[in-house]
């Protein structure tokens, strides 16, 4: 969708045209957003053994601009200070969640490479980007089930790997506290609604997957340390496929700016 077509090159050119409809804005923001993603794409392909992201810094550097780009002039097209809580916000956060979570990839390979600052750095990017999914996720502002069903793939994403880095020991102590409340935040949010009957359905995979872990969730925010052991959570209801969910039962809604 996002190919170099003319029509595509210069996408915002659409809307100072006579045809140009106020609901048009979530589209053309979606176009410029994919193009860079579709950078991301063709930068570093689909290879999850490789460590290409993690030895060329400066090109993910260069992309996070980009998408940091996009956000502030997206601010200015709508006319806002923020877009926090929105759905063009969620989408943004996803993207670079997308993006850095190619440092992580070739894990077994970059553990005989020497993990610099700058690339913890980065990571630490990667891990915000999933806290600002779960925290616009849970604050109340959007309804879960109306949000296109894309965000429930990269709301699974964005859990797993917050229960990964704060297993593996790779979450600060001042992140560890909102990590887990984010996280029981998300678990009460799906009690709290009546989720699809369809078992591939991503929010049930999370759903099921935060129940596992209530408990030790519900007193762990006070404990000095939580041992890896110690929070429970089975990854396979989430990870076994999770890019080859069904999403032929959730409806027309895919990849729409609703309002909300």
């Amino acid at each position: 969708m996002t190919q170099e077509w003319r029509s595509l090159k210069n996408p915002t050119t659409f809307l100072h045209s006579e045809f140009s409809a106020h609901r048009d804005l979530g589209l053309i923001g979606q176009l410029e957003l994919w193009t860079i993603t579709r950078a991301v794409f063709e930068q570093f392909g689909a290879d999850v053994e490789s460590t290409a992201a993690s030895e060329n810094l400066d090109e993910i550097d260069k992309l996070g601009q980009a998408y940091q780009k996009w956000h502030t002039a997206w601010c200015g097209v709508l006319g806002v200070e923020n877009l926090t809580g929105s759905i063009p916000e969620l989408y943004y956060n996803c993207a670079l969640l997308y993006l850095y979570s190619h440092t992580h990839r070739g894990v077994s390979r970059l553990l005989q490479l020497n993990i610099n600052a700058r690339l913890t750095e980065i990571r630490d990017r990667f891990q915000n980007s999933a806290q600002a999914i779960l925290r616009i996720v849970t604050d109340g502002r959007l309804r879960i089930l109306d949000l296109p069903s894309y965000f429930g793939t990269m709301l699974a994403f964005a859990t797993v790997s917050l229960i990964k880095v704060f297993r593996d020991g790779q979450v600060l102590e001042e992140d560890r506290h909102d990590i887990l409340g984010l996280l029981r935040r998300l678990a009460d949010t799906f009690r709290q609604i009546k989720l699809p009957q369809t078992k591939s359905h991503p929010y049930v995979g999370i759903a099921k997957g935060l129940e596992q872990a209530t408990e030790t969730l519900h007193g762990s925010v006070e404990q000095p340390a939580v041992a890896p052991g110690d929070l429970a959570f089975d990854n396979s209801i989430l990870m076994d496929d999770i890019w080859n969910m069904d999403f032929t039962d959730f409806g027309s809604n895919w990849m729409e700016f609703n309002d909300h």
